[in-house]
């Protein structure tokens, strides 16, 4: 069986809807699937992140900088807390509630101060020359 001349363009313009739905719920159920990353930056590096190279783009700022982030398809906000623990920023967003009732967190990225890092024993050292 052949299609008309009138039949083909509509079946076309059909299966480009089709193919339009399928990719948006494919991105949507990516975006659910894939947890955040908690990506670890050094907090000097704040003022200046680029963002782009985790695939986030940033939505809101103020005089501190970024505010609220969105990574594949979420929002995500900056917190740190005012305590005497060391500094750090970091971006989160909730994801529901646990059995208890208690809200959960995942986290886009922590900017934190990077520890020294120790020397290399003398025996690596070696086996790695």
């Amino acid at each position: 069986m052949t299609d008309t001349p009138l039949e083909t363009p509509a079946i076309l313009a059909q299966l480009e809807r089709q193919t339009q739905l399928l990719e948006r719920l494919v991105m949507a159920v990516e975006q659910r699937s894939i947890p955040a990353p908690n990506y670890d930056a050094n907090l000097k590096t704040f003022d200046s992140f680029d963002w782009d190279g985790i695939g986030a783009q940033v939505e809101e700022t103020d005089e501190d900088g970024a505010t609220l982030v969105r990574w594949r398809g979420h929002l995500y906000r900056r917190r740190s807390p005012d305590n005497k623990f060391p500094a750090v920023i970091w971006f989160s967003r909730s994801i529901g509630k646990d059995e208890a009732g208690n809200n959960r967190y995942e986290r886009l990225i922590t900017f934190k101060a990077l520890s020294e890092v120790d020397p290399l024993p003398q025996k690596v050292k070696r086996q790695a020359a």
